[in-house]
């Protein structure tokens, strides 16, 4: 009878449990929100805008012995030789 009982509460509980996690009538609500098949719209998007990657170039510092005393184990720096740019088409401000 035990073995009975606890294969009804697992029906009841999953019948339960199915029945709140789908719910037709909110079905697509994000879908909708994140405006998947709609056309863009047309925004103020400069054409032609080209950038240069910035340039960054990586040093070991060695292990030595600081004026103060203090000893440094040595690590790596990363420089930057050449900062990104970027260049707009004339008559466009990039806004």
């Amino acid at each position: 009878m035990r073995k009975y009982f606890h294969i009804l509460l697992v029906s009841l509980i999953s019948a339960f449990a199915v029945s709140c996690a789908h719910n037709s009538a909110k079905e697509g609500i994000l879908e909708k929100r994140a405006g998947y098949g709609n056309e863009p719209q047309e925004q103020n998007i400069p054409k032609k805008v080209t950038r240069t990657k910035g340039k960054v170039k990586k040093a070991w510092l060695h292990a030595h012995e600081m004026p103060t005393g203090d000893y440094f184990g040595g690590a790596w720096v990363y420089l930057l030789v050449e900062e990104t740019q970027w260049t707009f088409p004339e008559g466009q401000n990039g806004r």
